[in-house]
């Protein structure tokens, strides 16, 4: 107990230096109550400097903790010293009083905002989480020195290479809290200098709670660990990850929402439920393609676009590209290595084409003869569901199925029918292939496309509800070698009518 009261001591009294350091001001003593605007509130503040009255509240369930391993003894000052990490049982400051110089206030605009003209008096709420740390007045002091030479970067680098992983991470916190792009960018660039599993752990912690710019770059970031770590992901293409993943030995998931990073000493832990914002958003970001259109939309379907060179026969890979014909805009790319193989779908164009990178959407797997397809998400497999916490990827969900009907002798259209996830109303919908009439006079099969097919082709094809043939669900035709129309209606999505395109033009071995 004595230990850990001389390390508070030690630890106030190195804030007190800093202050005085940077600031020069006296030292506060007098705690402000959260009075109301009328009343006498005894201040501090003075012509050259404002007071700033900084009140926290901490949310009850646990985001970070930190702990002692079992076979250690004696570590408290890791504890207490660390960066990012607060334990509850040390308590947390919720409460004080820092100067700022008045000049700042018009300039800063979080400041100038909660700026009590009355009571000459700025009064800046700050809501924490369990186990994060809150910005401490080391932090402000250091943030408002930064800011008056924050246009002037070799004074910036200068005093910020003079500061230690924890003052980093307080500025960092800072830029979050006034909205400062350049004090994230100097702090993220620094913190990230020399990047460990344990930097990037609490980096995500920080910039998720304090929702910084990073926030969604580092939650992918994580997403890539975790994917890496369990197989699935093959090759890590983000180069501030390429000296993490050598080292993912201390890296444990406990289901269902505790990611644990282990030392020789201690080890702290991850709550993931604190996320669940990300996820949502991540969702969010890619409705456009996963959730029904809107209305009736024509699109565009392109093979080997970017291989001038290659024919409707040429060797593997293909590439797809779904465009949508008004304004030509590209919403996603399909890749099929060899013929029989899956085809992967991205929705940015890549350098290299990898299942489960920050591009990847989901593929269609196919049986050997061809005859059956199934279009999944970007969901890890179900066997691994134990090896996730929650809220940081999901169970790969099944979009549609595609069945062919065998036609060996191709003496017929091909024939599908296939059913569908309505991501809306979360249930299953039926499609089939609209047949079409035998001409006996022009020995063919005839059906009107309406001007969206220019060449007869078996991937020309409409699909309809069963028992309602006038109303046209999908429309697929065949305008080049390599170019196809593809007009469709919700309830499908950009996703699965792209599944059905690729699907259909590309080779299957009992279907013609």
């Amino acid at each position: 107990m004595k230990q850990q009261i001389d390390l508070k001591l030690l630890q106030q009294q190195r804030e007190e230096r800093f202050q005085k350091s940077l600031f020069g001001a006296p030292q506060i003593d007098q705690q402000i109550e959260d009075k109301p605007a009328n009343s006498k509130v005894p201040l501090l503040s003075n012509e050259n400097f404002v007071q700033i009255y900084v009140k926290c509240t901490i949310t009850p369930e646990f985001v970070a903790q930190k702990e002692l391993r079992d076979d250690t003894i004696d570590n408290e000052i890791d504890i207490v010293f660390d960066d990012v990490i607060e334990n509850e049982e040390l308590g947390m400051k919720k409460e004080y009083n820092v100067f700022v110089e008045r000049q700042l206030v018009q300039q800063i605009k979080l400041l100038k905002q909660n700026y009590i003209e009355k009571q000459d008096l700025i009064k800046m709420p700050v809501c924490g989480s369990n186990g994060i740390r809150l910005p401490e007045e080391q932090d402000l002091l250091l943030y408002f020195e930064f800011f008056k030479i924050r246009e002037k970067p070799t004074e910036c680098q200068l005093l910020l290479q003079q500061q230690d992983l924890k003052n980093q991470y307080g500025l960092l916190i800072c830029g979050c809290l006034f909205n400062d792009e350049i004090a994230q960018d100097l702090a993220f660039k620094l913190l990230t200098k020399k990047p460990t599993l344990e930097i990037i752990m609490k980096l995500l912690l920080v910039t998720v709670h304090y929702e910084s710019k990073y926030q969604m770059y580092m939650y992918k970031l994580v997403k890539q660990i975790l994917y890496y770590y369990n197989g699935i992901l093959k090759e890590i293409t983000d180069p501030l990850l390429t000296d993490v993943v050598q080292n993912l030995k201390q890296l444990s998931i406990e289901r269902p929402n505790i990611i644990r990073v282990n030392h020789k000493n201690f080890s702290f832990k991850i709550n993931t439920t604190f996320l669940y914002p990300l996820y949502k958003q991540y969702e969010k970001d890619r409705a456009q393609v996963f959730k029904p259109i809107h209305e009736y939309t024509q699109f565009q379907v392109l093979r080997n676009a970017d291989i001038p060179d290659q024919t409707e026969e040429s060797e593997y890979p293909h590439i797809y590209i779904i465009k949508k014909q008004s304004d030509q805009q590209q919403y996603l790319y399909g890749i099929q290595l060899e013929a029989h193989a899956e085809i992967h779908i991205f929705d940015n164009k890549c350098e290299k084409y990898q299942k489960y990178n920050d591009s990847y959407l989901g593929c269609v797997e196919r049986n050997i003869w061809g005859t059956s397809m199934v279009v999944y998400d970007d969901g890890y497999p179900e066997s691994l569901q134990l090896q996730f916490p929650e809220w940081i990827g999901q169970k790969r969900r099944r979009l549609m199925k595609i069945e062919y009907e065998t036609n060996i002798m191709a003496n017929e259209p091909r024939y599908f029918d296939t059913v569908f996830l309505n991501l809306d109303t979360k249930e299953w919908e039926e499609l089939v292939t609209l047949r079409p009439h035998y001409n006996q006079e022009k020995d063919c099969y005839q059906l009107n496309f309406f001007g969206r097919a220019k060449i007869a082709s078996a991937r020309n094809f409409q699909l309809i509800k069963a028992g309602d043939d006038k109303t046209i669900q999908l429309l697929h035709g065949k305008m080049e070698s390599n170019s196809f129309n593809l007009d469709f209606r919700p309830p499908l999505s950009i996703i699965q009518a792209f599944a059905i395109s690729m699907v259909s033009i590309s080779s299957k071995a009992l279907v013609s």
